[in-house]
């Protein structure tokens, strides 16, 4: 078929172009992009648009392949964290390095804060409350630690109204929200939206708005499941709150003090250190695997002696850090059938170390040192020449400050180990003994007594950590 002097023939149209043509395709690409243009134009109309410019001598471009070879290697993170997902213990290698960073003699608060933070990957965060006196570094050992977690991980608050929580834009799914001070959280309201998120793993909270069609109700809701950390210096929270969160005491002896100061003044602190690889290794987490099954669950529930209604509770806690410390360590653990991360002795033997004694404390199967310790001071001076003894003289024999003493003194009287004769505000204690106290009574079993528990022996599985 003929064709004009603008329309090249097929002749031209299948001309072969050589690989080792060293033509310049940058025209005909140019062109090309001209005609794609042109036909994807939103009101195309053929008598405005320029006519296509075709050059019968230039030859059609090669495609590009866009197959990347197969020698390239995969993109790598940016912070490689191989280091951490490896280690054989990572609390220990977390405690070295925040260590380094100037949080020093708080190893137990640093490990159980990390674990539990890390557990926000589950439907149950295991939640805490670090009690200690004014000017124990309860926000600052918490804040260092918050520093190894991305943002994501936790929402911090210095306060809050008593109907903030349920109205808060911030997504709390999955993350740990951070009080710094338990007084910042006011009223009962604020208390109950905080036992609801805890428990239930959400807030529904129903309120009334004022429209154009008259009064109608409106429901806001809170998503979790959430995880808390809050600091205070009260002996205890709201009862109903207290029993949902791990305690856990700010060290506040002569020895502690000494090595914060000898912290300050070595300057030991790097600001520059490795929380990169830090952040990096929790972000991994998040799209690891977060199942876990407890082969020996069913075995540690026989040993545990039934001493209080509260260890229904605090058993569940047990559970949930032993899967956090499974899941942190999964790439050093075996796999079951279904994928699931199969949690070892050591990962209970870590978290009980951590906190048994705790619980044992909060069931009163056990009496913590520091108040055995007190109430032997004051059994001391009682059978001396004393009639009843003040915070300060508790204070002089422990080289405590009074602040310390005097919250040690009203722990024990809580308690019921002591007894204060003084009832008037502003005047001295007169502290005398009280109600003998318990021997101690192991509630977590040894560690060797769940060797040989398989998986068919009462595995217990859960959806996350």
């Amino acid at each position: 078929m003929p064709h004009g002097d603008d329309e090249p023939g097929d002749d031209e149209r299948t001309t072969p172009v050589s690989k080792d043509s060293t033509y310049d395709h940058t025209d005909a690409i140019r062109d090309a992009a001209r005609r794609v243009a042109i036909l994807t134009a939103s009101d195309p109309d053929p008598a405005a648009q320029p006519a296509a410019v075709v050059t019968p001598t230039d030859p059609a471009p090669e495609p590009v392949d866009f197959t990347p070879p197969e020698s390239l290697a995969p993109v790598q993170p940016l912070v490689d964290c191989g280091r951490i997902r490896t280690a054989g213990s990572i609390l220990d290698l977390f405690v070295e390095s925040i260590s380094g960073a100037g949080v020093v003699g708080e190893d137990r608060l640093v490990s159980v804060l990390y674990l539990c933070v890390s557990s926000r990957f589950g439907d149950r965060p295991v939640s805490v409350v670090v009690k200690g006196p004014s000017s124990a570094g309860k926000s600052y050992t918490v804040d260092r630690t918050l520093d190894y977690f991305p943002a994501s991980a936790y929402y911090l608050l210095t306060g809050m109204s008593e109907h903030a929580l349920a109205y808060l834009k911030e997504p709390l799914s999955h993350r740990f929200l951070v009080l710094c001070e338990a007084a910042g959280m006011s009223g009962d309201t604020a208390s109950y939206f905080l036992r609801s998120l805890l428990s239930e793993g959400f807030i529904r909270y129903v309120v009334v708005e004022k429209t154009k069609n008259g009064l109608e109700p409106k429901t806001i809701t809170v998503e979790g499941p959430t995880g808390v950390i809050i600091t205070t210096t009260a002996l205890n929270l709201h009862p109903e709150n207290e029993t949902r969160l791990l305690s856990v005491p700010a060290t506040d002896t002569p020895a502690q003090t000494a090595s914060v100061l000898m912290s300050l003044a070595c300057e030991d602190g790097d600001d520059a250190h490795d929380l990169d690889e830090w952040h990096a290794f929790q972000e991994w987490l998040a799209g690891a695997e977060h199942r876990v099954t407890i082969p020996y669950a069913r075995r540690l529930a026989e040993l545990v002696p039934p001493v209080a209604v509260r260890l229904r509770r605090d058993f569940a806690t047990i559970l949930n850090l032993i899967r956090a410390h499974a899941v942190l360590h999964q790439e050093t653990r075996e796999r079951d059938g279904d994928g699931c991360v199969v949690a070892t002795v050591d990962d209970y033997a870590v978290v009980r170390g951590l906190v048994a004694d705790l619980v044992a404390d909060e069931v009163q199967a056990a009496v913590p040192e520091t108040v055995r310790e007190t109430v032997a001071v004051v059994r001391e001076l009682v059978a001396g020449d004393e009639v009843s003894v003040s915070y300060k003289q508790v204070g002089d024999r422990l080289q405590l400050d009074k602040s310390s003493a005097s919250r040690r003194c009203r722990q024990a009287v809580v308690a019921g180990y002591l007894k204060n004769l003084e009832t008037r505000r502003g005047f001295s204690a007169q502290l005398v003994i009280g109600e003998a106290m318990p021997a101690e009574r192991e509630v977590f079993p040894a560690p060797e007594r769940l060797h040989g528990c398989t998986v068919n022996q009462g595995g217990n599985k859960a959806p996350g950590v």
